[in-house]
């Protein structure tokens, strides 16, 4: 599996670039804009240029920003709007794919076609891969559960261009328990049974601060939460995950980030452990 971080860009490409270079980070996350402003942003020529020439080699995902709530897309114009411009970012510097969450809606069945209508929507203007992420099941969250999530891909048109984010956090703190082998094996058959075997296309690989089934979003540390490190064995060492990218969002305290790789190249076959160079 190819390991990084979520990593900020606010102090510019060339930090987060070497940031990832520290880190020895094979895949990098990143949010396009502030995540917690509205404002729209635009790109510079400088930035295109600057994003191409240092990441041409290191796969970039986006994540989707903390306010856009693509399950009520039908009466939030700010949501469907904030959707579209960071699509468009993400399109102009010419990164390929961007992690969603669902959002969430009272009204579950409301909720799941706004979903697949925003991700339509998208699909229709833009040449990008849009990947469905698991909910940690705070309050009306949508896509909390593996059928959930089926039910938001079977309204999408363009399946070909939508698969699956699994957060290990999130599993764990809607009910799954991945911290067992059968219950991780039992998870993957779920998913190969509701969309089929290939649809998983990136993992967030965080421990979890809450416990099992606690509905409570809050990561941690790999190994030092309540999941514990077994899951993360499992995840790394199973053969039809081993191409696949894997992104912490753990914490960033004090020297954490080198902690957590750390831990994550230990676990890893002995051919796989090697970063980038």
């Amino acid at each position: 599996m190819k390991i990084g971080f979520h990593l900020s860009i606010a102090k510019g490409f060339e930090w987060t670039y070497r940031e990832a270079q520290r880190l020895s980070c094979d895949v990098v996350q990143i949010f396009v804009k502030n995540p917690r402003s509205w404002a729209k942003k635009g790109w510079k020529d400088e930035d295109i240029d600057t994003f191409a020439s240092l990441f041409a080699d290191i796969p970039v995902f986006s994540h989707l920003s903390y306010l856009p709530n693509l399950a009520r897309v039908d009466d939030d114009e700010k949501s469907m709007t904030g959707f579209m411009n960071e699509a468009a970012l993400c399109c102009q510097i010419g990164i390929k794919a961007m992690v969603v969450h669902c959002g969430s809606h009272e009204d579950r069945k409301r909720g799941i076609v706004n979903v697949a209508t925003a991700i339509n929507k998208i699909l229709d203007v833009q040449d990008l891969s849009i990947i469905l992420e698991n909910g940690a099941g705070q309050g009306n969250a949508i896509g909390t559960d593996i059928t959930e999530l089926a039910m938001i891909y079977d309204k999408v048109e363009r399946k070909e261009q939508v698969s699956l984010c699994l957060d290990t956090a999130h599993l764990f703190q809607s009910g799954y328990d991945i911290g067992r082998l059968a219950g991780w094996n039992d998870l993957v058959l779920a998913i190969d049974r509701e969309f089929g075997r290939d649809i998983i296309n990136l993992f967030h690989l965080n421990d979890s601060k809450t416990g099992l089934n606690s509905r409570v979003d809050r990561h941690w540390h790999i190994g030092q939460g309540e999941i514990g490190i077994q899951a993360f064995k499992f995840i790394l060492n199973e053969k039809r995950f081993a191409g696949l990218p894997g992104v912490m969002e753990t914490p960033k305290t004090g020297t954490m980030d080198e902690i957590n790789m750390k831990v994550m190249r230990s676990l890893l076959p002995p051919l796989m452990s090697r970063s980038f160079s």
